[in-house]
């Protein structure tokens, strides 16, 4: 049975079939697991057939993939009533292996890329899907709890991260943390002391980690945590699918006044940001906001990270994945609207000293914003 409410799932379909009525779209093929889960419940290997006008129909794979393949021009044809003549993909995520194979079992259809469609329709929480994410909220605050009762000095971040993961474990967390993006990968998150806590990678974030080796260089590494220095709790909190991020700074005892200034600056900027959040304001505004912030607070070349590899936002949309959309960042003109969720990040690197920084996750509702994360807006220190 699908985990999710009927009523949820036929208001979903019907939003993507009305986007391929006006985009003259006969169908839509999603292959993708969490587009599968979104519009179906459900997580089977297989691929959903929606027609624009028409019953859905959820092609479970069973036998060779071959052969499913072939089944898929007729199980169209009966849910749409006719030959489809163009088909919508999630050109974003779809391997071009895929598409081939489609192509050649589909020989007169012309291909369409339903992918923005698709996230835009999933940028807006449901009342359903905002309670998800407020009990990701919760778990969130639980993982910070576990961070703050583990710390020590001497305490590798490998080990502080395996407490934490355990703590959200037992309380249901689900592990995977999925994102969207090509070759964006997250592991729970990660807890980063010192200079480790300002290393980049390749993941699309202003602070990585040094990991546990070459082969995952992001999250926690075998480092040593040390009295004094800033350390970076950025986790994301999985439960039911739905995702809530949240960031904030751990020390142990006081930290150099350089640290604390700029961890003071990150707080502003975000509450600052926070207040701005409301239907109506796009978020590039709230990104050259918290840009103009910065700047004020003489973080101009530290804010989001340094060099090239700098995250050039200040947030993201979050939901069943991490990348969702809106992004906070420039050249995002489409105003918000009740119902988006996304973080708000600000976080000021030294290179080769260390990070802070905060992180909340918010919706936006018809008169402002609502904080789903919960913990208190300041530094912990231990």
């Amino acid at each position: 049975m699908p985990s999710t409410p009927r009523e949820e799932l036929d208001h979903r379909i019907g939003a993507l079939q009305r986007h391929l009525l006006t985009q003259q779209v006969d169908a839509a093929l999603i292959s993708q697991n969490i587009d599968l889960f979104y519009f179906t419940g459900s997580m089977q290997s297989g691929t959903l057939l929606v027609p624009a006008g028409g019953r859905p129909v959820y092609a479970v794979r069973r036998v060779v993939e071959r052969a499913r393949f072939r089944q898929l021009p007729d199980l169209l044809r009966g849910a749409a009533g006719r030959a489809p003549r163009r088909i919508g993909l999630e050109h974003d995520v779809l391997p071009v292996a895929v598409r081939d194979r489609l192509g050649a079992v589909f020989e007169d259809a012309a291909w369409v890329d339903v992918s923005a469609a698709i996230r835009t329709i999933r940028a807006v929480k449901s009342p359903y899907e905002l309670d998800r994410q407020r009990a990701a909220g919760g778990l969130s605050a639980l993982m910070l709890e576990a961070a703050v009762g583990s710390l020590r000095e001497g305490i590798t971040e490998l080990d502080l991260a395996g407490r934490i993961e355990a703590a959200a474990r037992r309380a249901g967390h689900q592990g995977l943390v999925h994102m969207r993006g090509w070759n964006q990968e997250m592991f729970y998150g990660q807890v980063s002391g010192g200079d480790a806590g300002a290393l980049q990678s390749f993941p699309d974030i202003p602070l990585a980690g040094a990991g546990p080796s070459a082969a995952s260089p992001t999250g926690a590494g075998w480092r040593r945590i040390v009295a004094g220095e800033p350390v970076i709790f950025d986790y994301v909190a999985a439960l039911d699918g739905y995702l809530c991020d949240q960031t904030r700074t751990l020390v142990i005892g006081a930290m150099p006044e350089k640290f604390a200034r700029a961890h003071d600056a990150a707080v502003a900027i975000l509450t600052d940001v926070q207040s701005a959040i409301r239907p109506g304001v796009t978020p590039q505004d709230l990104y050259r906001r918290a840009v103009a912030r910065a700047e004020a607070f003489g973080y101009a070349d530290q804010f989001m990270g340094r060099g090239a590899l700098r995250a050039r936002y200040v947030g993201h949309g979050v939901g069943l994945e991490l990348d969702e959309w809106p992004v906070l960042a420039e050249g995002w003109t489409q105003p918000l609207e009740p119902g988006h969720v996304f973080c708000v990040e600000p976080k000021i690197v030294f290179p080769g000293e260390g990070a802070v920084g905060i992180e909340d996750m918010f919706a936006v509702t018809p008169d402002g914003a609502e904080r789903l994360t919960r913990p208190a807006q300041r530094l912990f220190a231990v």
